[in-house]
C-alpha cells in the first residue's frame, strides 16, 4: 500500500513539473519567456559593430580574395583584393587606398598591363584615381575600400529567417533584393528569379555579442559562378590609422586604365 501511494505522488508530481515547464535534471535549463528571437540578437549584433573600425578578410569562391582595414568614423579604409575572371583570362591585383574622399591603388593587371599607356612606367607608385570615373555599376566600385562595401549589415540587411543554432552562431535566409554584397552590380541580382534572390547565411557572433564571421551561399549570377562569400572580422573598435601616400609614391592614372577595370 504505501509503495502504490509513493508511486502515486510521483506520477503526481511529474505531471505537475511538465504542465508548469520545469524539469529535475540537476543543471538543466527549461524553456525561457524571456528568450530573445533570432532577428532581434542578430539586430542587436550589428548594431554594436556599428561606427566601430575593423580590420577583416573576404573571399568570395575562387574569384576574388581580400583583406583589409576600415577607419569608419573617418571614412577611410585600405584593401588588397585579387581578382580573377576564368572566362577572360583577366588577373586583378589591387593595393587600394581610400583617404578623405582621394583614391589610390596599386594595380597589377599581369600581361593586360603592356595594353595600356603610361602604367607599365608606373612601377611601385600608387595611381590617383578619380572615383567618379569607376562604373559605379561595376565589380569594381565594390571591391573600393568603402565601409559599405564589408560592414555586417552590407550583407544582412534583408534578412527573412533567422535561426539560433547556438549562443555564438545564427542561420537563416537573406533577400539579396533588398541587401546584397556591392561588389555585385545590382542590375545582376535584379535578373534573379524571387527563389534565388532569397540566399542561406550563417552569421557568427564573439562573446560579446558583435558579429565576426558573415557567409552567404550566393548562387550563380550571369559569369559569377554559384560559390561561397565569407567576411571575417576582427579589431573591432581599435585603432586603424590610414594614411595616403606620400606624393612622390603617386602618379596621375592614365584614362585608358579605366576600362580595364571590371
Amino acid at each position: 500500500m504505501r509503495r502504490r501511494v509513493a508511486v502515486t505522488i510521483a506520477v503526481f508530481a511529474g505531471i505537475t513539473l511538465v504542465a508548469s515547464g520545469c524539469t529535475t535534471t540537476p543543471g538543466s535549463v527549461g524553456p525561457s519567456a524571456s528568450a530573445r528571437p533570432a532577428t532581434q540578437i542578430l539586430t542587436d549584433a550589428i548594431a554594436k559593430t556599428k561606427g566601430q573600425s575593423f580590420t577583416y578578410t573576404l573571399s568570395y569562391g575562387n574569384q576574388v580574395t581580400a583583406d583589409g582595414a576600415q577607419d569608419v568614423a573617418a571614412g577611410n579604409g585600405s584593401r588588397n583584393v585579387t581578382f580573377s575572371d576564368p572566362a577572360s583570362g583577366l588577373m586583378l591585383k589591387a593595393n587600394l587606398v581610400l583617404v578623405s574622399g582621394a583614391l589610390y591603388a596599386k594595380v597589377d593587371l599581369g600581361a593586360a598591363a603592356a595594353l595600356v599607356p603610361g602604367l607599365a612606367g608606373a612601377g611601385n607608385k600608387f595611381l590617383t584615381l578619380d572615383p567618379k570615373k569607376v562604373n559605379q555599376s561595376s565589380l569594381t566600385a565594390g571591391l573600393l575600400p568603402t565601409a559599405d562595401t564589408v560592414t555586417p549589415d552590407t550583407y544582412l540587411g534583408g534578412v527573412v529567417t533567422a535561426e539560433s543554432v547556438s549562443a555564438t552562431q545564427i542561420k537563416g535566409t537573406t533577400d539579396l533584393s533588398k541587401s546584397a554584397p556591392k561588389m555585385i552590380p545590382a542590375a545582376s541580382i535584379a535578373k534573379l528569379d524571387a527563389k534565388s534572390k532569397v540566399v542561406p547565411f550563417t552569421a557568427t557572433l564573439d562573446d560579446q555579442g558583435r558579429i565576426t564571421k558573415v557567409m552567404l551561399s550566393l548562387p550563380k549570377i550571369e559569369a559569377l559562378p554559384a560559390a561561397d562569400l565569407t567576411v571575417s572580422y576582427a579589431a573591432y573598435g581599435s585603432k586603424v590609422q590610414i594614411t595616403a601616400p606620400a606624393p612622390a609614391d603617386t602618379v596621375a592614372a592614365p584614362d585608358l586604365v579605366y576600362s580595364f577595370l571590371p
